[in-house]
C-alpha cells in the first residue's frame, strides 16, 4: 500500500485522509494551522446540488457520504437529515427574471419546485420584505456545520491508522526528474510515494518552484453571523444570489490594483442557523492577500440582505469572517494527477464541501490505480 502524504487540512484534504486510510494506505496529512482553519471551516454550511450536470454524481456520494458518517459520530456534529427549502425571492422584474431561470436550473437536475407570489412567501416566511413580489420554493439543501465536519473527518481518518500534523506548514514538493516524491517541512523531509495537493488557493504556490502553473484564482468569501432575540426563518433565503457567481475572475492587472480595481460583488444568502441564529453570505472578491483588511463587502452584503429580510437591521451582529477559495475558470474541480507521485484536488470554489466526500472518493481511487468512480475528463487538472 503508497505512503501518502495530503497537503492541507481542509475538507477535501481530510476526508480523503479518511477515505486512503481505511483502504489501507499510509497517510499523513499536513495542515499548516488547524484542520478547517481557512475557507472549509468558514462557509455557510448549506449543501444543494449543484447546478452543473457534470458534478451530480460528484455531490450524490458527498451527501451519501456525509448522511453516513454524521448517522452517530464520534463528535458532535450538525446535520440536517432532511433538506430545509431554499426560498429564491424578488423584489423587483429585474429579481424576477433572475430567480426564474434560477427555479428552471433547479428543476432541470431534477429538483421539486414551487412558484409563489409576494402574499404567499410572506406567508411562508412572514420575515420577508414587504417588496417581495415573486419567490419559489426549491425543495433542496441541508445545513451543516463545516468545520465540525471537517474534525470530524480528522477523527474518523485517525482511527483507520492516518498521521494528522498540525501547524506544520509544507514549504516546497521535493521531486527527482519528474517524479514527487516528498514534501519539505520545517522538520524535515517526508518521502512519500503519492503527494496529494488539497492546499485550496495556495495550492499554486507550490507548483510554482516545480514550473506548474495551475488553473485557480484565490476568491474570499464573507460571512455575517447576527443573533436576533427570537428565530427569524425556516428556509434558507436567496436574493438571486447565484448571479455572483458569474463574476470575471481573470488576474487583476497592476495598473488596476494601482487604482484599487480589484473585483468584487454580493449576492444576499441568508440561512437560518440550527440554534437560532443567523448566517449572512456570500460574497465573491479577488483575495490578493490572506487575510482581509477592509468591511466594504461585508457591510454591501449586509444592506442587501436587510432589503429581503428588513428585522434583520435590528438584530446585532455577533461577528463577521471570510474565508479564500480556490476557483477555476469554468467553476469545476481539478481532481487528478499532474505529474508522477502528485494528485492534486483543489478549485472547488464555492462547492467544497458540497462535493467534498465524493472528492475523496475519487481521490482514493486514483491514488490506488483502481476505477474511478467518477468520469476524469471534467475534472482534469490539465484541461486548461
Amino acid at each position: 500500500m503508497p505512503d501518502v502524504v495530503i497537503v492541507g487540512g481542509g475538507i477535501i484534504g481530510a476526508a480523503s485522509a479518511y477515505e486512503l486510510a481505511r483502504a489501507g494506505a499510509s497517510v499523513t496529512l499536513l495542515e499548516k494551522d488547524e484542520l478547517a482553519a481557512g475557507a472549509s471551516g468558514r462557509n455557510l454550511g448549506f449543501v444543494d446540488p449543484p447546478r452543473d450536470p457534470a458534478l451530480l454524481a460528484l455531490a450524490q456520494a458527498s451527501l451519501e457520504t456525509y448522511l453516513e458518517v454524521t448517522a452517530d459520530p464520534p463528535v458532535p456534529v450538525h446535520f440536517d437529515r432532511e433538506p430545509i427549502g431554499t426560498l429564491t425571492v424578488a423584489l423587483d422584474d429585474r429579481g424576477v427574471e433572475a430567480i426564474r431561470g434560477e427555479a428552471d436550473q433547479a428543476s432541470a437536475i431534477g429538483t421539486r419546485v414551487e412558484r409563489l407570489d409576494g402574499d404567499e412567501a410572506r406567508e411562508l416566511e412572514p420575515a420577508l420584505a414587504p417588496e417581495v413580489v415573486e419567490a419559489w420554493l426549491l425543495h433542496e439543501g441541508r445545513r451543516v456545520d463545516p468545520l465540525a465536519l471537517t474534525v470530524l473527518f480528522g477523527q474518523l481518518a485517525q482511527a483507520e491508522g492516518a498521521t494528522i500534523r498540525h501547524h506544520l506548514p509544507a514549504r516546497r514538493l521535493r521531486a527527482s526528474g519528474d517524479r514527487v516524491t516528498g514534501v519539505v517541512t520545517d522538520e524535515g523531509l517526508l518521502d512519500a510515494d503519492v503527494v496529494v495537493l488539497a492546499a485550496g488557493p495556495w495550492s499554486a504556490a507550490l507548483l510554482r518552484p516545480l514550473g506548474i502553473r495551475l488553473a485557480i484564482a484565490a476568491t474570499r468569501g464573507w460571512l455575517v453571523h447576527l443573533e436576533p432575540p427570537e428565530p427569524l426563518l425556516r428556509h434558507w433565503i436567496e436574493g438571486a444570489a447565484r448571479t455572483l457567481f458569474r463574476l470575471e475572475l481573470e488576474r487583476v492587472s497592476g495598473q488596476a490594483f494601482a487604482e484599487g480595481d480589484v473585483p468584487g460583488d454580493v449576492g444576499p444568502m441568508i440561512q437560518p442557523a440550527p440554534d437560532g441564529s443567523v448566517l449572512a453570505g456570500t460574497s465573491r472578491e479577488l483575495a490578493l492577500t490572506a487575510e482581509p483588511f477592509e468591511l466594504e463587502i461585508p457591510r454591501r452584503l449586509m444592506r442587501e440582505s436587510i432589503r429581503l429580510v428588513p428585522a434583520l437591521a435590528d438584530a446585532p451582529v455577533v461577528a463577521t469572517w471570510s474565508g479564500v477559495r480556490p476557483m477555476s475558470p469554468d467553476e469545476r474541480p481539478l481532481i487528478g494527477w499532474i505529474r508522477d507521485g502528485l494528485l492534486v484536488a483543489t478549485g472547488h470554489g464555492s462547492e467544497g464541501v458540497i462535493l467534498g466526500g465524493g472528492t475523496a472518493k475519487q481521490v482514493a481511487a486514483l491514488v490506488h490505480g483502481e476505477e474511478p468512480p467518477f468520469d476524469p475528463a471534467p475534472l482534469d487538472p490539465l484541461r486548461f
